[in-house]
This record gives C-alpha cells, sequence and structure tokens, in this order.
C-alpha cells in the first residue's frame, strides 16, 4: 500500500503540471477542485480496494509575467485487511513566460507525517537546463538535451490540437518525483467532442475540448515498454481539464469536477511581477487549502481535506 500512495502522489503532480492554461489567446485563470475516486476493477490487488479523495487546483499569472500554480491532493487508501493511510501532497510552481526557468516547491505527508520535502530550480542555458535542488542535501545537475517545461508542453497540445495533430512526443522536466528525473512523454489527442458538456463542467464555457491521453516513460525504457503511468483528461479551448483518469497500471484514479471557478483576468501590460515560490514558506501557504475554498466558493466541501481528515466527509 506504501508504494501505491508515492505512486498516486507522482501522479498527481504531473496532472497539476498538466492542467496548467498556458497558451498565449485565452488564458483562464481559474480554481478548480476534483473528488477522486477509484475505478472500479475486478482485477484489483486488494492493496488498494478503497481510495477517495480531493485535489484542488490554482492557476493565476500570465504570458509576460510567468504562471504560477498552486496544488494540493489528498488521498485516502485502505486495504482489505482495514489498514489506511493518508497522504497529502502540497506543491506551488512558477514557469516563466518565455519557459526559460521554472521553481517548483513541493511536500508530502503521509498520515501527517512528512516524507518528502522538495525545493528546485531549472534554468534553460541553449540545449541544456541546469537544475539545483534542495532536499537533505544540496543537489545540482544538468540535463543535457533538450527537455521541456510542463507549461511548454501544454503549449504545444493546445497548438497541436487546434491543427488536427494527433501524437506527439517530447522529453519533458516537470519536478516530479523527487525532482531527479527526466521523463519521456507520448501525447495523443483525438477529436473535439461533439457531446454537450456535463453540468459540472458547463462554467467552463462554450467552446471546443479534445480529449487527451500522455503516457509517462522513465528516461531508460524501451520501445516496448509499458509506461510508468498516464494521465487523461478533456482539454478545454482555455486550458481547464475536465473528465480526469490517472492510470498507474494496478490502479485507476478517475477525477470529477466538484467546484470550478473563473478567476480574474490581468491584462499582460498591467500584470504584476509573478513570484517564484519563497523557499521559506511553507507549502501548506503555496497550496489552497479548504477551508479558503470552501469560503471563496460559497460551498461547503470544495477543496482537499487536510492530512489525517478523511475525503468526502
Amino acid at each position: 500500500m506504501k508504494n501505491a500512495l508515492f505512486r498516486s502522489a507522482a501522479i498527481a503532480w504531473a496532472f497539476s503540471a498538466l492542467i496548467e492554461p498556458t497558451f498565449a489567446g485565452g488564458l483562464a485563470p481559474h480554481r478548480v477542485a476534483y473528488d477522486l475516486f477509484l475505478e472500479s476493477n475486478p482485477q484489483m490487488s486488494d492493496l488498494s480496494v478503497n481510495m477517495k479523495g480531493r485535489m484542488v487546483y490554482e492557476f493565476t499569472g500570465n504570458a509576460c509575467e510567468g504562471y504560477t500554480v498552486s496544488f494540493r491532493f489528498v488521498l485516502e487508501t485502505g486495504d482489505g485487511e482495514g489498514n489506511s493511510a493518508v497522504t497529502d501532497l502540497r506543491n506551488k510552481n512558477f514557469e516563466s513566460g518565455d519557459s526559460r526557468s521554472f521553481d517548483f516547491k513541493s511536500q508530502t505527508f503521509v498520515n501527517d507525517v512528512q516524507t518528502q520535502d522538495v525545493n528546485g530550480t531549472a534554468v534553460r542555458e541553449g540545449d541544456k537546463v541546469n537544475v539545483k535542488l534542495k532536499l537533505t542535501e544540496n543537489t545540482e545537475f544538468t540535463i543535457d538535451k533538450p527537455v521541456m517545461f510542463p507549461t511548454a508542453q501544454l503549449i504545444k497540445t493546445i497548438e497541436a490540437a487546434e491543427k488536427g495533430a494527433t501524437v506527439f512526443s517530447d522529453d519533458v522536466y516537470d519536478g516530479s518525483d523527487g525532482g531527479q528525473h527526466v521523463f519521456h512523454t507520448s501525447t495523443v489527442i483525438g477529436s473535439p467532442r461533439a457531446t454537450p458538456p456535463d453540468e459540472s463542467e458547463k462554467p467552463i464555457g462554450d467552446m471546443r475540448r479534445w480529449p487527451v491521453t500522455v503516457s509517462y516513460f522513465g528516461a531508460d525504457a524501451g520501445s516496448d515498454q509499458p509506461p510508468d503511468y498516464s494521465i487523461s483528461f478533456d482539454l478545454w479551448e482555455n486550458g481547464v481539464s475536465s473528465r480526469m483518469r490517472l492510470d498507474y497500471g494496478d490502479f485507476v484514479l478517475n477525477g470529477k469536477i466538484a467546484h470550478f471557478e473563473l478567476l480574474p483576468e490581468t491584462p499582460c501590460a498591467e500584470s504584476p511581477a509573478a513570484a517564484a515560490p519563497a523557499d521559506d514558506k511553507p507549502a501548506s501557504e503555496a497550496a489552497p487549502k479548504a477551508e479558503d475554498d470552501s469560503r471563496k466558493a460559497g460551498q461547503e466541501n470544495s477543496d482537499a481535506p487536510a492530512a489525517g481528515e478523511k475525503p468526502g466527509k
């Protein structure tokens, strides 16, 4: 069960990067909460017979000054023997508008015990990326090949969808998995949805949306190996995502929008400088809080419960 908890945290991080609305036209600063539930599968191991949770995501910024994402993911996992654990992932990241730098801060807690604390900065220099991590010991390394940061990957996905492209691949550095790995990704884009949106999606707006699946492979994976995990979702023209599906092979989480609100847009020429996450700020301040989200939304239970609370209660 412990491995499942950490994998669910990693896939949540990857999804938080992919749902950034970052293309130049039609930015949609917003706050959204997703209810998470385990997809039924008779082949599934008893190690993950019960999973439920909440993911809360907030996006602000613009193409001139960069984009900031605050994110929180809380998942309760129980096994067939009555054991349970609560994983609480909190992160905040900033990517410059020109995609030359990427800063991130992440903390993971399991049953209120901190298991990971990562601060990182990645700066592009030509085809290389220099990375500095603050872990138990400070770490520095260079990625000696072209890679994309998550915002640039999302821009490419939307542009490809608008042009009718269906498949492309990239090497991506998004700070996940302790900030020490580059993932090879394969993106598949379907035809625009023809069906009307459901009630939870209507507040997003009247615009096109495409089904997208992004598969993540380890850097050394062979061509015949399955992905480490994959993320499927409907990508809307304004960058918002719905109908989430997080597939880690031995378990799958589905996510449905529980609350959505558009945030005020700041015109690029008038926007204040967006700040990267401060190293002296805890991630709990960076990520949207349950209390804050429900107050702002005017609804109860619209966000992730704090670690130790039971999702869905």
